[in-house]
């Protein structure tokens, strides 16, 4: 088959899955995983016949989406702040939201015109500390997570892009204090209770981890309490906490803040929701 046809197939194949703006998109980066050709260049091999093998390869990509798999897991990376991640089922896939989380940081930083010594706990794919490395090379960037796994492809994303950060094995439910100072510590923590389970997405329920998704009904904000204790040892004078939040948790971690003996500013994103703050010990 020619690509042009493929395109027509794997659009009649998978219009009943998703919209038509997505379903273009993604059947591009199917077939740029298969053949290599970027978007410019299947235009200019639309008429090429693939081969059998590479035709297969589309089949079998084409059965996962169609059973919900995303499709950054099926291709094995995705994009965050312009720059290209490796991704699997141990880590989350970087979501627009948490790129405003970064360029807030970036636009802080820029403020302050200093290189700053910042962690990154639950880090994931490395994402956060990657493009604050890059965007602040003479930062000291470092990325905290439990999930051994989860570290291995953190290291091999800053590896790919050239970023120099420190990578750290930890529990931080289960950690006291740091070992270091920080000017900023952020995260982007679990915070979904487990009762909104019912109304997910099963991509994201059936392929994304989810010890980096949810926490108890009970406690929802065990990560920010945690986190927000450590910062009161572990923030520099003047340091700061960033946080992505869950939209409708702002109210309530402002208020542990509050307790903690910390000013908190709420910001929404760019959906006008509550998704992110800022905070400094009083």
């Amino acid at each position: 088959m020619h690509l042009q046809e493929i395109k027509i197939f794997l659009k009649q194949r998978l219009s009943s899955k998703m919209e038509a703006v997505e379903l273009s998109s993604i059947i591009g980066m199917l077939i740029e995983a298969v053949t290599g050709w970027n978007r410019m260049q299947q235009i200019v091999n639309v008429n090429t016949e693939l081969t059998k093998e590479q035709q297969a390869v589309l089949e079998n990509y084409t059965e996962q989406l169609l059973a919900g798999k995303p499709i950054q897991y099926i291709i094995g990376k995705a994009w965050f702040m312009g720059n290209e991640l490796i991704v699997n089922e141990h880590v989350l896939i970087p979501r627009p939201e948490t790129e405003e989380l970064v360029e807030w940081i970036i636009s802080y930083a820029s403020i302050i015109n200093k290189p700053l010594s910042i962690i990154d706990i639950g880090t994931g794919s490395g994402c956060i500390p990657i493009a604050l490395k890059l965007a602040l090379p003479n930062s000291t960037l470092t990325g905290l997570d439990i999930s051994k796994e989860a570290l291995g492809v953190a290291e091999m994303n800053a590896k790919n892009l050239n970023a120099s950060i420190e990578w750290m094995e930890e529990d931080i439910l289960n950690t006291a204090a740091l070992d270091n100072t920080y000017d900023i510590i952020v995260s982007n923590p679990p915070y979904i209770p487990l009762r909104e389970k019912k109304d997910m997405q099963e991509q994201v329920l059936n392929f994304e981890p989810s010890i980096a998704l949810f926490v108890s009904n009970e406690d929802p904000l065990i990560y920010y309490r945690a986190i927000a204790k450590i910062g009161k040892q572990n923030l520099s004078k003047n340091g700061q906490l960033f946080f992505e939040i869950h939209y409708d948790q702002g109210k309530a971690i402002l208020a542990l803040l509050d307790e903690l003996n910390y000013h908190a500013e709420l910001r929404m994103d760019s959906f006008g929701k509550n998704r992110m703050i800022r905070a400094s010990l009083k």
